[in-house]
């Protein structure tokens, strides 16, 4: 038996098609129409996807997809892990390790500082991923609305891919977006609605009538409850629900006046792949943050299954300085999996107490991945 770890290649993109919709027990199709955008026989695309072949046949996957999100101004392309499988036959050989490992090692190669996946929390934890970066989902129902006397935004329904440079136009406006270059195909997704007003958008994932899940939601001019208010007339329905990260604050306090309830979660699982990259890219938002702060300087090394990266954060005089290596001798050592929580807003850490002030001071990083770029 041989194998090796290689790239999808275009030519098999139909039979890979059928393993990973076994692998996952999913129907024919299945993950065309969820990810249009990252399931494509087009080279750029199979060059996402990272497989074991075993005896000329694929036995495991893992796909690396990038996602261009800004988040509070700080720009970021993460790693999106998706379709981790192996099939049946070959499963019990390890080769999910070795395919996730091989996907960190190329992450790190391709610059992508960090990583984001949805799953199954204990699976992941293994390999560094931990849930993070906070979000909240915000209810309204006509009652919440009508109190309010928010008023009804003219809006009209229509096919996602016939308004992509409507969307196009409007959607990095708000402080927490997603670059999206392979857009038109994206706006294929199975089961997504599209309303657009004369200045905005909203899209809905899934055919629920009664309380609609929309998972964007753009307004130009600040009418985003004005648009949910008319979206659920539309629909003759009761209510719906918007995810927003905390990191949207200006929409994220003109809307709640609005809402009925509110509950909070996490975003999804990620991964800090390299810390001094992660920290170099947003020492803008972590400068403004600085300049009241008193002086430290802190050595973080993260142990990993096969290295310890060493990121030197200090501030001086109210400025942010972030190198690698072990530039002080103040020294902490995390694991991936706090430094997840840690930098990127997850569950307490109980290493906080061992941390400058100052460091917590910064911390977190924001980061956010929206409801239409999970692969």
């Amino acid at each position: 038996m041989t194998t090796r770890i290689r790239t999808l290649r275009v030519e098999e993109f139909e039979d890979f098609m059928r393993y990973v919709e076994r692998a996952f027990g999913h129907s024919v199709n299945f993950f065309r129409g969820f990810g249009p955008h990252i399931y494509e026989p087009i080279p750029e695309v199979c060059a996402w996807g990272y497989v074991i072949e075993e005896d000329g046949k694929i036995a495991s996957h893992v796909g690396v997809y990038p996602i261009e999100v800004v988040t509070a101004g700080i720009p970021l392309t993460l790693g999106g892990i998706g379709a981790v499988s192996t099939s049946e036959k070959a499963r019990g050989k390890g080769y999910m390790t070795q395919l996730l490992y091989h996907a960190i090692n190329e992450m790190r190669a391709k610059g992508y500082p960090a990583s984001w996946l949805s799953g199954d929390r204990q699976r992941y934890n293994t390999f560094g991923w931990e849930v993070a970066s906070p979000v909240y989902r915000l209810s309204f129902s006509r009652r919440s609305l009508g109190r309010t006397e928010v008023p009804l935004t003219p809006v009209e329904e229509v096919l996602p891919w016939d308004v992509k440079d409507h969307i196009a136009r409007l959607m990095t406006l708000p402080p927490c977006h997603v670059r999206r270059p392979r857009l038109e195909a994206l706006l294929h997704r199975r089961d997504l609605r599209v309303w657009i007003s004369e200045d905005g958008y909203a899209i809905a994932d899934g055919q629920e009538r009664d309380h609609v899940r929309i998972i964007e939601i753009v307004s130009a001019s600040g009418k985003e409850a004005e648009m949910i208010h008319a979206i659920i007339a539309w629909n003759h329905g009761d209510g719906a629900t918007v995810d927003m990260s905390p990191w949207d604050e200006e929409r994220l306090a003109r809307m709640m006046p609005y809402t009925n309830y509110c509950s909070t979660g996490y975003s999804g699982m990620y991964r800090i792949n390299d810390l001094t990259a992660l920290l170099q890219a947003a020492q803008p938002f972590l400068q403004r943050r600085a300049a009241c702060l008193r002086d430290f300087a802190v050595a973080i090394g993260i142990r990993e299954h096969d290295r310890t990266p060493v990121t030197t954060v200090a501030v001086q005089d109210g400025e942010v300085m972030v190198e690698a290596g072990q530039n002080t001798e103040s020294y902490v050592e995390l694991t991936p999996i706090t430094a997840a929580r840690l930098f990127f807003g997850g569950p307490a850490v109980s290493e906080a107490t061992c941390l400058p002030q100052g460091l917590l001071a910064l911390l977190p990083v924001p980061i956010y991945v929206p409801p239409l770029d999970h692969v």
